[in-house]
């Protein structure tokens, strides 16, 4: 059963390909409509592999490193993708605040192992990703609806200023919670 938690959560980077040559290559509606499909199927993938990993109780090492990577992976590239080519529903500076933000975590937590300890993704966390996904959605949304634009742009631009404060927040929270690791000396470890 894992293993197909496994497929669900890599077949989200599999659909980042089609969505982002869709994107790319096709300026109609039409196109962003069909990435707005493939977005919202991949989205479901995430919700999927995590229920299925949970029914089955057969979490294991590697769909707790690889889902959280597929999720950031997602969401940054296809954020990354419309601040270049769509700044003015996914502004450049908004993408570099929450990259900064990645790399700060990411390096905070790669390092907590070797102090003994790992701290999971906490539920701010798990918000501001979902606000990443509700600002990509509602831009592609946009995108491929002109009509709609004038509604779905200040929501894009909302859930991203939500996601930029979350990130935050949870960001200087896990420091603030785990500011005594700075002094912890490392353990020592096994050479491979």
């Amino acid at each position: 059963m894992s293993s197909i938690a496994h497929l669900l959560t890599a077949s989200r980077l599999i659909l980042l390909l089609p969505i982002l040559y869709l994107l790319a290559e096709g300026g109609s509606p039409q196109a962003h409509w069909l990435a707005f499909g493939l977005f919202v199927a991949a989205g479901a993938t995430d919700v999927l592999d995590g229920w299925v990993a949970r029914r089955s109780g057969c979490a294991s090492s590697l769909g707790t490193f690889f889902d959280p990577l597929a999720d950031k992976i997602f969401a940054n590239v296809l954020l990354v993708f419309l601040a270049f080519h769509h700044p003015s529903w996914v502004p450049l500076w908004v993408v570099l605040v929450l990259l900064a933000r990645e790399f700060a975590v990411q390096g905070f937590r790669s390092m907590t192992p070797c102090l003994g300890v790992v701290i999971g993704t906490g539920r701010i966390s798990k918000l501001k990703l979902v606000f990443q996904l509700v600002a990509t959605g509602t831009a592609l949304a946009g995108l491929g609806w002109e009509g709609a634009a004038p509604l779905l742009q200040p929501a894009t631009w909302v859930a991203l200023g939500l996601a930029v404060a979350t990130g935050l927040w949870s960001m200087v929270t896990l420091f603030w919670n785990n500011a005594d690791l700075w002094r912890r000396a490392p353990l020592e470890m096994e050479q491979r």
